[in-house]
């Protein structure tokens, strides 16, 4: 059982380690310790890890690197879908299965080892090649920073928390706020990164600025977007997605919506659009209707600023690709997605991984059930409702039938207070909050995004070493 204690030092931890070791404290009280300490599972088969682990070990001790290779080639994929299922990480709060955590060092260090290591008839080219297609066929793991408005800082804390851990992966995606903050990620080296959250007096937060009644009557909204750009300049600087990416080692993602019925949502990125100034990108990702009129991108042709696409304009990226997993499928061969959620419509349904019992269960059941009869709901309407209605019909029921979720989940604590400042600058003190509050959400996850990117990660390093190695 629980006391008063850990639930106090779980709920107050001011680092991962006070907060590991309260986990560590509560598995322990709750007999969950012992259930790490036991291979047996109805998710894997514990024989089948045991031994494939002896024989990874056996082809490094006697040198067959190629058996080894064919080794990992044959099992790697098989094993690893049983042990990604989501229950192996929701009972302990400090880790998975003991074993589990066994079999994914023996792989990760046999990986490592076939890279450090010569290879009789196979040149350093054509292993490299082999890691290639075998990270392809592996797959690639991105953060996905969702929309919600002021509550879209606490991405920031995880970012942090991500960081410090090793754990941050280098495709991000964002929409809305979630499109800031990853701009903001993407479009700084480590050591920048790094400086900023040591120092983020360096960050402007004075993006809202209101129009006065007359000019947010001609503009169909309540927000200046020049201001709202003058701070993303700040915070961003004026770099391409190429440029970004160059500089940060880091794909940078940004969702944006069109406002013309035949236009399709965009994924914008240096493979797609690598001369778009990732500012413009994240100002028109954050331009939700009636907050702020559409947004026209901008992109650096040869003789300076132009419009991206010209007579197009663009708003608010959640409202159809505020998770856009498939296009990153699709550009960047990513199959694992860890998704940082502050949506206000979203949130309330979602569940604390640190908590457990019935109040969970409920919590889930009824945010499936409010999301299914909204979205028929809004179905109804956009059907049913005249031209001048249709489009913002067509948005809702875009907005609610969305999927938000990810193989691994992360939101903030859900305080009803903040509704009251959804729109609205933070200060500094709420900025600092906004990410103590992000990197709490991140630390009961840590186990479950540790082991399930371990071996993507593994794959990037290693291919990293071999690059080294040729040039």
């Amino acid at each position: 059982m629980r006391t008063p204690e850990v639930e106090h030092a779980l709920d107050n931890a001011s680092s991962y380690e006070e907060w590991l070791q309260a986990a560590q404290d509560h598995d322990r009280l709750t007999g969950l310790a012992a259930w790490r300490e036991d291979d047996e599972s109805p998710h894997y088969e514990a024989s089948a890890l045991r031994a494939d682990i002896a024989r990874m070990r056996e082809l490094r001790t006697t040198g067959k690197a190629l058996e080894l290779a064919r080794h990992l080639d044959h099992e790697l994929g098989r094993q690893l879908n049983d042990l990604s299922s989501p229950e192996l990480y929701d009972s302990a709060l400090a880790g998975t299965k003991h074993l589990v955590e066994a079999y994914l060092e023996t792989v990760e260090s046999s990986l490592r080892w076939l890279a450090a290591t010569e290879i009789v008839g196979l040149s350093r080219q054509a292993k490299t090649a082999r890691f290639q297609v075998a990270e392809k066929v592996f797959g690639r793991s991105a953060l996905l920073l969702s929309g919600g408005a002021t509550w879209g800082f606490h991405h920031l804390g995880v970012v942090k928390a991500l960081m410090d851990l090793g754990l941050l992966p280098h495709i991000l995606s964002g929409a809305s706020t979630g499109a800031m903050i990853a701009a903001g990620v993407c479009t700084r080296s480590d050591a920048e990164l790094r400086g900023m959250f040591e120092d983020t007096d360096q960050l402007r937060l004075d993006g809202l600025l209101p129009f006065g009644l007359r000019k947010a009557w001609d503009q169909g909204a309540w927000l200046d977007p020049a201001r709202l750009y003058e701070v993303l300049l700040n915070n961003v600087g004026g770099w391409t997605f190429a440029e970004a990416f160059a500089r940060s080692g880091r794909a940078l993602n940004i969702s944006v919506s069109p406002t013309r019925s035949r236009q399709k949502p965009r994924l914008l990125c240096h493979l797609t659009s690598p001369d778009v100034l990732v500012a413009s990108a994240a100002l028109a990702s954050s331009a939700l209707p009636t907050l702020f009129p559409p947004i026209e991108l901008r992109s650096r042709g040869p003789d300076g600023e132009e419009p991206y696409v010209a007579g197009e304009r663009w708003v608010d990226g959640s409202l159809y690709g505020d998770l856009p997993k498939l296009r990153l499928a699709r550009l960047h061969n990513v199959n694992h997605f860890v998704v940082s959620q502050t949506n206000p419509h979203v949130m309330p349904f979602l569940r604390r991984y640190d908590r457990q019992g019935l109040r969970t269960a409920v919590m889930g059941a009824a945010g499936s059930a409010v999301r299914h009869q909204s979205t028929l709901v809004t179905d109804i309407a956009r059907r049913a409702a005249p031209g001048p209605l249709r489009q913002l019909a067509d948005q809702a029921h875009a907005l609610v039938s969305q999927d938000y979720s990810g193989d691994i989940l992360l939101h903030p604590r859900f305080r009803p207070a903040l509704l009251t400042r959804i729109a609205t600058n933070p200060t500094r003190e709420d900025l600092a909050d906004f990410i103590r509050e992000g990197e709490r959400s991140v630390w009961p996850r840590v186990a479950a995004i540790r082991d399930q990117t371990r071996i993507g990660r593994t794959f990037r390093s290693c291919l990293s070493q071999l690059g080294a190695k040729l040039a």
